[in-house]
C-alpha cells in the first residue's frame, strides 16, 4: 500500500502542478544513496579481483643456474660460505706504533707489542706492552724560571692483560678476484704502568679493526683508553689517556678447520 502511494505521488509530480520541494529533496537523497552503495560494491569487487590476481604465483623468467658455471650474472651464485680465515686455537703476535694523547702530561708517541691466544673463534686473551716517553712541555719555562729541573722525562711501560671479543666478522672486495676478511673487536683489561708519576693499577678499554689479506698475516687498528692515577707538578688526579695504534700481526700455527 505504501508503494502504491509513493508511485501516485511521483506521478503527480509529472503533472504541470509544481511538486513540493521537500519531496524532491527526499527523492534526490534516495537516488544518491543508491549510487553510493553501488559504487562501494564495485570498488570492493575490483579490490577483490586485484587481490586474487596478486596472490597467484608468477612464473620467473630467469633460467635455472648451473653450479658448474662461473660466478656472475648468468652463472652460479656463491651463497653463504665458511670463513677461510680462522683464529680458533691459534696464537697471534702483533707489533704496533702510534700516538699517546696524555691527559695530564704532554702528548707523545708510543710503540709496543702484544701476544694473544684464541681458545674460541670469537673470544681470546691478550697481553700487551706499550712504551711511551712521559714528558711535560710546560716544564721547560719552569726550569728557566726556577733555575732547576722540576720534572724529569722518563719512559713509561704499560703492561696490561685483556679479554678480547670479536662479535663482527666482515669481508671486503679487494680486487676483481680477491676478497679480504676482517674482524671488529672489543677488549677490556687491567695492568700496571711502570713510571714514577703513576699510582695504583691501570685499566684499559677500547675497540679495534683487523684485516686479514692472507691466512697468516694481518693488519690492525686499535683505539684504547688507559685510565690511571697520575701525580705531576703537585697535581694528582684520575686521567684518561687516549692511545691509537697501527700494527702488523702474525698468526701461528696453521688454521684449525671445523670438525664436521
Amino acid at each position: 500500500m505504501l508503494g502504491s502511494r509513493l508511485r501516485s505521488i511521483i506521478a503527480s509530480c509529472r503533472l504541470p502542478v509544481p511538486c513540493p520541494l521537500f519531496l524532491k529533496l527526499r527523492i534526490s537523497g534516495t537516488l544518491v544513496a543508491h549510487v553510493i552503495r553501488a559504487s562501494a560494491r564495485s570498488a570492493l569487487l575490483f579490490a577483490f579481483v586485484l587481490l586474487l590476481f596478486g596472490a597467484m604465483p608468477v612464473r620467473a623468467d630467469e633460467s635455472c643456474l648451473d653450479p658448474a658455471d662461473p660466478l656472475g650474472e648468468a652463472g652460479a651464485r656463491k651463497g653463504v660460505q665458511r670463513r677461510p680465515f680462522l683464529k680458533r686455537l691459534r696464537a697471534e703476535i702483533s707489533a704496533w706504533g702510534g700516538f699517546f694523547a696524555s691527559d695530564l702530561l704532554s702528548s707523545t708517541y708510543t710503540y709496543g707489542a702484544a701476544i694473544a691466544f684464541y681458545p674460541f673463534e670469537d673470544w681470546g686473551i691478550e697481553a700487551s706492552l706499550h712504551v711511551a716517553p712521559f714528558d711535560l712541555a710546560i716544564e721547560k719555562p719552569l726550569t728557566t724560571f726556577f733555575a732547576g729541573q722540576v720534572y724529569r722525562k722518563a719512559n713509561a711501560y704499560i703492561v696490561t692483560g685483556n679479554v678480547v671479543w670479536s662479535p663482527i666478522h666482515f669481508k671486503l672486495k679487494a680486487t676483481e678476484k680477491a676478497i679480504a676478511y676482517g674482524d671488529v673487536f672489543f677488549f677490556v683489561g687491567a695492568g700496571d704502568t711502570i713510571n714514577d708519576t703513576v699510582q695504583g693499577l691501570t685499566f684499559d678499554v677500547g675497540f679495534g679493526l683487523k684485516l686479514y689479506p692472507t691466512k697468516y698475516f694481518g693488519v690492525r687498528f686499535d683505539l684504547r683508553d688507559y685510565v690511571l692515577v697520575q701525580d705531576a707538578i703537585a697535581v694528582q688526579r684520575v686521567t684518561n689517556n687516549l692511545v691509537g695504534t697501527f700494527g702488523l700481526t702474525v698468526f701461528i700455527p696453521n688454521p684449525r678447520p671445523y670438525s664436521k
